[in-house]
């Protein structure tokens, strides 16, 4: 590992954020212009998400090659390349002539962005010391939090002057610069070993999420008892399965999953992965209620989810602070508290809620996030030793991913199955499909709640306080 000095630190850490800002930027920068894509290429809600299933799904599939990848290659070369297919990836959105070839670039763009997210998250950890773990996770929650949460507020303005084109023209030059500036200031801060890819490993780990979303997706279209479903989902599972099964026995597993014995590593994953599955779900189906349950715009879509962005940038931050000096677990309980009391809200609006209401409600549940998010990835990284920060941060985006992906693909689902129903209108049958998706949102919550409630606290000298 290369030593740095202050000013190499923080250059080094500011590009690498900044990347991957852009990139998570990017990653749901879609969703408020989701109506004006399913208009120009004549598609329906359940087959728009792929363009963020694509997204995500890839990424799952990509993240747990990255424990070996950070062993075999410098993170300067790591961090270039990816930025790289982001570019490509970026410039193939723009031209795409079908709603397929979207995909693809959609693709493309997560090849860079599932390299990306468990490299930033392995260098914060090397360059800072364990006492200011809190504080370097609170850094990369701001980040992997916010960029998402403020992509469609964005969008939702330039949707409505331009159209979904220009979204991927304004991240274009951007990304270009961001590899100039890596190109300058990236370092290699990781150590090499040598090491191999298992093949065998990541084809089943591919198959497996996505068969499992694929077969989630299709029961919106197919319903359950269809082979369109079953037969994804078995393989899904049985890929799975087999994946779990071979990573147990290898004597160098593509994912360490040995890393389960360790009981708040477990603790925090659990918290990580349900934190995942709300906070994308909300800012999915949100703007869904605004513009096809109130028939509002896209831009006031936007506006309501700006305001909470602001306030989850601000605890996200600040959670890391909070952790490092009295730990996670009183976070913990005021913050699934409120996302709790939060969601039992959204399930009560209709289409007469009001703007101001929804915006009140809509900074609460941000808040929370960053408040419980920090914490559960503070958590669960301390647990481990530093060999094992590349596997544990692999492990836990994927999860991350594919809980997000998971979420989003079956609440989704509810609300497509309802506006299906013959016996209402679409805009009713959509309005109810939220309300079961925001009460199941609702359940996750208090089962996060309980978990809380129920872990015992950690000897302040653990950093691994709950």
């Amino acid at each position: 590992m290369e030593s740095l000095t202050p000013f190499q630190r923080k250059m080094l850490i500011g590009s690498i954020l900044s990347a991957s800002f852009l990139f998570l930027f990017n990653q749901f920068l879609l969703i408020t212009a989701f109506p004006q894509i399913m208009a120009d290429f004549g598609i329906n809600a359940t087959q728009v998400q792929w363009l963020t299933n694509s997204f995500l799904l890839t990424t799952t599939i990509l993240i747990p090659t990255m424990g070996y990848f950070m062993g075999r290659f410098s993170t300067r070369v790591l961090t270039l390349v990816a930025i790289g297919f982001f570019i490509v990836g970026t410039g193939l959105a723009i031209i795409a002539p079908s709603f397929s070839l979207l995909i693809v670039a959609r693709v493309v763009q997560a090849i860079g962005a599932g390299m990306m997210l468990p490299l930033v998250q392995t260098v914060l950890l090397l360059v800072y010391p364990i006492e200011k773990r809190g504080y370097a996770m609170g850094l990369m929650t701001m980040v992997v939090n916010v960029a998402p949460a403020i992509g469609p507020s964005i969008a939702g303005y330039i949707v409505d002057l331009y159209n979904w084109r220009f979204l991927f023209w304004l991240v274009l030059p951007l990304t270009i610069v961001l590899f100039i500036l890596n190109a300058k200031y990236m370092r290699n801060i990781t150590d090499q070993a040598t090491s191999r890819l298992d093949i065998p490993s990541l084809v089943l780990s591919a198959v497996g999420f996505a068969g499992i979303i694929l077969a989630i997706s299709n029961s919106s279209v197919y319903g359950f008892n269809n082979s369109f479903v079953l037969i994804p989902a078995l393989v899904g599972v049985l890929a799975l399965a087999l994946f779990i099964w071979k990573q147990l026995r290898m004597d160098a597993p593509m994912l360490n999953l040995h890393l389960f014995k360790r009981k708040w590593f477990v603790h925090g994953t659990i918290l990580t992965f349900v934190i995942s599955i709300l906070l994308l779900s909300t800012e999915t189906l949100l703007p869904l209620f605004i513009q096809d349950g109130q028939n509002r715009s896209a831009f006031i879509s936007g506006m309501v989810l700006l305001p909470g962005t602001l306030l989850l940038s601000l605890t996200a931050f600040l959670s890391g602070k909070w952790f490092d000096r009295f730990g996670g677990k009183i976070l913990g309980l005021i913050g699934y508290s409120t996302l709790l009391i939060t969601f039992v809200w959204f399930s009560l609006m209709g289409a007469e809620t009001s703007v101001a209401s929804m915006i009140i409600c809509f900074s609460l549940f941000m808040g929370a996030v960053g408040i419980t998010m920090t914490p559960a990835t503070a958590i669960a990284m301390n647990a481990l030793k530093q060999e094992d920060l590349a596997h544990g941060t692999a492990i836990l985006n994927t999860l991350k991913q594919f809980g997000a992906a998971l979420g989003v693909t079956v609440l989704t689902t509810i609300v497509s199955l309802n506006a299906a129903k013959p016996d209402h209108s679409y805009v009713e049958g959509t309005l109810i499909g939220l309300r079961w998706a925001f009460l199941t949102m609702s359940i996750l919550s208090l089962v996060a709640l309980l978990l809380v409630i129920f872990a015992q606290n950690r000897s302040k000298s653990s950093n691994t306080l709950m």
